[in-house]
């Protein structure tokens, strides 16, 4: 975060007083200039990609089509601009490994035993150029990866096996869509129920479901209307990826009608954990917060989501609050 870098004037070399943010994230809190030697260096902001050289952007939050990078860290006119540098480059070989390693994580297609380190491998020995490629491993690639065996290689193969069966939400989710986060996709599953539909989708039916506006809306048609993308979608099909019909689930409830927003960690149950109870008393689950937004949960460490909830007015709940609530 290079402003934080700027406010606190942090460089290299500096001693600096770090505290526990929310008992559990260290955060550098201030600078003791006293303490400085004169070697310390001024952290300066890439102005390339580190990876494969390419000039690196801020995105201009107010719209979906990432502006110049501003040297001076200032953005011109009223664009509000993202804190975040991004390559420019989507072909970048670091981009297209985190679009491996969201792929394969815990809240899309759930493949046991295919951490980083692993993906990383498989990449770099050419054994995965992209997503469909995971299913077409066999024993044999796996076994020349360092770390296994036949036997831990036979057992990633069957994971990998397992998770071709993935229901409509987690498919979409694992696509990683710009904008399309976890809720997004579960919203258009409900609302459309199969992947045709969700790819034949005008704009404005996009805009029909609840939650997803102009810029979100946009961002799907355009993945959408990729040949690349489309090609991607047919190599995981035909390689056996069975997505699963979407189970209709009752919306009537005692929190039905109620939109919640959750933010920051949860101690005595994961948010995924809050948010199945939520939804099973009819409560929907959105990813940003807006006016029609009934209850903000917060956690430790809640970040944006809390300053527009206090903002805008909207009640916000803390964990023990929650807990009374769904019991």
């Amino acid at each position: 975060n290079f402003e934080e870098i700027a406010r606190l004037d942090v460089r290299v070399g500096d001693t600096v007083v770090v505290e526990k943010a929310g008992d559990i994230i260290p955060k550098v809190v201030r600078v003791l200039e006293k303490m400085r030697t004169g070697d310390e260096k001024k952290i300066k902001e890439p102005t390339k990609c580190p990876i494969c050289g390419s000039e690196v952007t801020r995105r201009n939050t107010a719209d979906k089509k990432p502006v110049r990078l501003v040297l001076n860290g200032l953005a011109q006119g009223k664009q509000t601009l993202s804190v975040a540098l991004f390559c420019v480059n989507p072909k970048c070989f670091a981009q297209e490994l985190e679009r491996l390693i969201h792929f394969v994580s815990k809240k899309a297609f759930n493949i046991d035993g295919l951490g980083e380190k692993i993906v990383e491998q498989l990449v770099n020995q050419g054994l995965v150029k992209n997503a469909a490629d995971f299913f077409t491993l066999q024993i044999g690639d796996v076994e020349s990866l360092e770390g296994f065996a036949t036997k831990s290689a036979a057992n990633l193969i069957e994971s990998i096996e397992t998770a071709k069966k993935v229901t409509l939400a987690r498919f979409i989710f694992a696509l990683g869509i710009h904008h399309v986060g976890e809720e997004t996709a579960v919203r258009l599953a409900e609302h459309f129920g199969t992947l045709v539909k969700i790819q034949t989708a005008k704009i404005e039916d996009l805009q029909t479901v609840p939650d997803i506006g102009p810029r979100v809306a946009e961002s799907i048609g355009e993945y959408f209307s990729s040949e690349e993308n489309n090609q991607l979608l047919n190599d995981l099909q035909s390689r056996g990826v069975k997505i699963l019909p979407v189970e209709a689930r009752s919306t009537l409830g005692p929190l039905t009608g109620q939109s919640f927003v959750l933010t920051g960690s949860l101690e005595f149950m994961s948010r995924d954990e809050a948010k199945d109870k939520l939804r099973a008393l009819g409560a929907t689950i959105s990813e940003s917060v807006s006016k029609k937004t009934t209850f903000v949960v917060v956690g430790l460490e809640p970040g944006s989501k809390y300053d527009k909830a206090k903002q805008l007015g909207i009640k916000i709940l803390s964990e023990t609050d929650l807990l009374a609530l769904l019991k």
